[in-house]
This record gives C-alpha cells, sequence and structure tokens, in this order.
C-alpha cells in the first residue's frame, strides 16, 4: 500500500513543472494554505514571487549549509551561477547565517537577488 501525502507523489516545481526534490539545497516552497508550492530551484521562486507580485512571507528555502527550512524574507543569498549548479541554472544559494553566506560570494537580501534573476 502506498503512503498519502507529499512524500507518496512526485512533487513538481508551481514555476517550471519540474519534479522537485525537497531534499535538494536548493528547493524552496510557499507555504500559505492547506496546499504547499514547491519549487525545484530558489530562483524559480523568486521569479514566482515577483511576477505574482506575491508576498514572500510565507516562502521557504534551505539553508545550504544545515538544508534546514528558513524564512525566504531573513535569508541571506549568494548568486554564484558558476559556483551553485542549481537545477533551473540560476546559481542563487540561501543561508540562515550572513557569515556563511560571505564564504560563497557577494551577500544579497530577497530583493537584491530578485533583481539579478531576468
Amino acid at each position: 500500500m502506498a503512503a498519502a501525502g507529499p512524500a507518496a507523489e512526485t512533487l513538481k516545481c508551481a514555476l517550471c513543472g519540474m519534479p522537485v526534490d525537497v531534499a535538494a539545497p536548493f528547493s524552496a516552497m510557499i507555504v500559505a494554505g492547506d496546499h504547499p508550492l514547491y519549487f525545484c530551484d530558489i530562483g524559480d521562486l523568486l521569479v514566482y514571487l515577483r511576477e505574482r507580485k506575491a508576498d514572500p512571507a510565507y516562502a521557504r528555502v534551505k539553508d545550504y549549509r544545515s538544508g534546514e527550512w528558513i524564512e525566504a524574507e531573513k535569508a541571506y543569498y549568494v548568486h554564484e551561477p558558476r559556483r551553485f549548479i542549481t537545477p533551473m541554472g540560476w546559481g542563487v544559494a540561501s543561508f540562515r547565517d550572513k557569515n556563511d553566506a560571505v564564504d560563497f560570494g557577494i551577500v544579497s537580501d530577497i530583493t537584491a537577488v530578485s533583481r539579478l534573476l531576468k
């Protein structure tokens, strides 16, 4: 008998439709309501928020070092496409701690990193 819930089904990215590996360091989600929206890449989440003028308050990203979910608005971001090979090629990693982020490149907040993605 198959288990019910997200683990039993293939999760699809709310922006591009690709499968989402929620264990990956570059996955993201929006947790408003009963049905979370999942994203295969932090860049897809940021584009989704920008295109829909959505409130990022419910968005979550993974801390690159620990893999723990963190609030997207409180995260620090590094955009380094050559260093971070992400599913959709956006090259963005997120960090809970600014000092950790500095080790990987120029640190941005959610607004600044969103402007970098075109």
